[in-house]
């Protein structure tokens, strides 16, 4: 979500618009500053967007500079602008919400992921994790309910049905915008070369990359390495990011004995996480999320990296046409992937096709530009309906 924003925000500057982001505290303490031309403004909350306290400073941000300067649109990451709903600015200003999941969606994936262990403890977590979400994300504040009367914006028709179904939308409201990719910091690079400058050896090298939970599925990643190079094909696997399971991570990396074989780069800025991709032989997203539309695939199709990813979630409907623009397999199945990764390896004229065909369906459908139209015509269908008081 974050990097959504950012992304957006960037090019609804780039097409000539002012944007202002109001978002949650930040780390040194500012309260305001200019990134890519938009302006952020920091407010006195926690990164939850349903913590009370980012419900009433959020809210009392808007008014002050909605004072200053009237807002033409109003655009929600998610629910965060809840409070908004519920004090009726939307009767004043259009507002547009960016679903980026759904209740309906996160019990699919906790149940599949549950089920396939077929074992009572994961299941009981699997329950816990959805009474968790659904308290304090989906009914707490009303978040299921209050959207009715906005435009909503979903990134994949994948999750177009669970989104009004869970927010009892309006089907006629719910538009579908896919994500885009900044194709100018997302872009091909010469591989060996940009390899030796990361300084990450000779060995074929995949990389994962986004941050380091449970159900994004990298332990899979790290165990479809031990079996590669079972069979012979020792790789390098570059993990960009950090998160609560990267301690465990390095712990089934040193049961496997692959201490040296696994590079642990932590969180990296998107000019570094770009070369990362560049110099890979294949992205690896072995997600075992019920994702509405990830960002990292899209990104590394963008510097010509074949991606080999889960069926799972969106992913079939931007790799769709396996074998021609990426990979697909079954979620949580290291066999699986070390069999995709094998692939990529020994045939060459595979690993051109997917670098070429991944590369066209970015530049085709998902590029920063496209998102950017696209969302500006919700944005305008939203003024349209305020206008006729619909």
């Amino acid at each position: 979500m974050q990097d959504h924003t950012r992304d957006l925000a960037r090019g609804l500057v780039r097409a000539g618009h002012e944007v202002e982001v109001i978002t949650s505290a930040h780390p040194e303490g500012r309260r305001e500053e200019r990134v890519d031309g938009a302006r952020y403004h920091f407010v006195d909350a926690p990164r939850n967007g349903n913590d009370p306290i980012w419900l009433r400073e959020s809210y009392a941000e808007f008014v002050r500079l909605h004072a200053e300067r009237p807002f033409d649109v109003i655009h929600s990451e998610s629910t965060c602008a809840v409070e908004h709903v519920r004090r009726g600015v939307h009767r004043e200003v259009p507002l547009v919400a960016m679903f980026h999941g759904t209740l309906l969606g996160a019990v699919k994936a906790e149940v599949k992921s549950a089920l396939r262990t077929r074992r009572p403890i994961p299941m009981l977590r699997a329950m816990r994790r959805i009474e968790w979400t659904a308290r304090h994300q989906h009914f707490r504040h009303g978040n299921w309910y209050r959207f009715r009367a906005c435009e909503a914006i979903v990134p994949s028709q994948h999750q177009l049905k669970d989104t009004y179904r869970s927010c009892l939308l309006r089907p006629s409201r719910v538009h579908v915008v896919a994500n885009g990719v900044d194709t100018r910091r997302f872009t091909p690079r010469p591989q060996e070369a940009t390899r030796a400058k990361l300084g990450l050896g000779n060995l074929p090298l995949f990389v994962c990359a986004g941050r380091l939970d449970r159900g994004k599925g990298t332990h899979t990643a790290v165990r479809a390495l031990a079996l590669l190079a079972e069979r012979g094909h020792p790789a390098t696997l570059a993990i960009v990011g950090d998160g609560p399971e990267r301690e465990r991570l390095e712990a089934v990396s040193r049961e496997l004995g692959l201490l040296r074989s696994v590079v642990f780069t932590g969180p990296q800025p998107h000019d570094v996480l770009a070369r990362y991709f560049a110099a890979a032989d294949a992205c690896l997203f072995p997600t075992e999320l019920n994702e509405a539309a990830p960002l990292v695939p899209l990104q590394a199709l963008a510097c010509g990296t074949p991606v080999i990813a889960s069926s799972i979630g969106s992913l079939p409907e931007v790799i769709d046409r396996p074998g021609e623009n990426g990979l697909l397999m079954r979620p949580g199945d290291p066999e699986a992937l070390a069999a995709a990764m094998q692939r990529v390896l020994v045939d060459a004229d595979l690993r051109q096709r997917l670098r070429l065909g991944g590369l066209a369906r970015v530049r085709a459908e998902y590029t920063l530009e496209q998102m950017v139209e696209r969302t500006l015509a919700v944005y305008e269908i939203a003024r349209q309906r305020l206008a006729a008081g619909d």
